[in-house]
């Protein structure tokens, strides 16, 4: 999993038929200070985040099948959760 930021929305009237439930959003990797790194991504959201939220975002394996139950959805990276805080040790 990977921290990142949401940078925007996608918005597609005519897209892939396994895609049309899904909401997608941009999100730009950062570390763990919140700093840009990397490029940005899409992702499909299943966790209500929005423009500005810190999110997990994963993306390897199958776990885009995995939760969507669906073999068929053309995406590898999928918003697990929204970021409320974090704590970090020293």
């Amino acid at each position: 999993m990977i921290l990142a930021k949401v940078t925007g929305t996608l918005v597609a009237p005519v897209k892939n038929e396994h895609l049309e439930k899904c909401k997608l959003l941009i999100v730009q990797p950062v570390d763990l200070n919140g700093n840009p790194e990397g490029s940005d991504l899409l992702a499909i959201d299943y966790s209500d985040a929005g423009i500005g939220d810190t999110v997990l975002v994963a993306q390897e394996g199958d776990v885009v099948k995995q939760l969507t139950g669906s073999d068929k959805i053309p995406a590898n990276a999928i918003i697990m959760g929204v970021v409320d805080g974090m704590d970090l040790a020293d």
